[in-house]
């Protein structure tokens, strides 16, 4: 009996130790370091339709780590990958945004550069035929000091001569994502 009961304690001290150690083990993290909330400011111009514009800066995105180098911009308000910008009546009234068109940022931690941005959806994407182009006379960079991203990029569009939209914006960081 005595054998019995200490080898039922035996077993139960593993397991409970087997369960503790499970417990405290992490995961792994899978975001890297450009992960996180941030605010959006800046400037759109839209080439080819006068009605499109820059809607403000009050809307918010996380940046989600799609490789160690690249993460996709998704919009807190669309909850998909996508910019949010205006559409004038008499001034920019109402939110919008371009079908089919989101972005892919790619970074340089060694020179806080961003490297390229990609169409989420293709690079054109099938059904709208839209591109992302990373502009080079934008800064293109991040500040170490504060995590906010500045970027200058292009929305080119298949049958149309030049690019369809120019963008230049800021993403300002608020912090990590739950």
């Amino acid at each position: 009996m005595k054998i019995k009961i200490l080898l039922l304690l035996s077993v139960t001290v593993l397991t409970i130790g087997a369960c503790k150690k499970e417990k405290d083990d992490t995961e792994p993290s899978t975001r890297n370091q450009w992960d996180g909330r941030y605010r959006m400011e800046g400037a759109m111009t839209d080439y080819s339709n006068a009605a499109f514009g820059w809607m403000n800066d009050s809307y918010e995105y996380t940046l989600q780590s799609s490789g160690a180098t690249s993460d996709s911009l998704i919009s807190n308000d669309l909850s998909f990958p996508g910019i949010v910008i205006g559409n004038t009546g008499s001034g920019i009234t109402n939110a919008t945004y371009y079908s089919n068109f989101g972005l892919i940022m790619a970074f340089d931690a060694a020179t806080n550069k961003v490297t390229s941005v990609t169409n989420y959806y293709g690079q054109p994407s099938t059904t709208s035929g839209r591109s992302a182009v990373l502009d080079p006379t934008g800064v293109n960079s991040i500040d170490p000091v504060t995590k906010n991203i500045r970027v200058k990029f292009f929305m080119d569009e298949i049958g149309m001569a030049g690019h369809r939209s120019s963008f230049d914006v800021t993403l300002v960081y608020l912090g990590t994502r739950p």
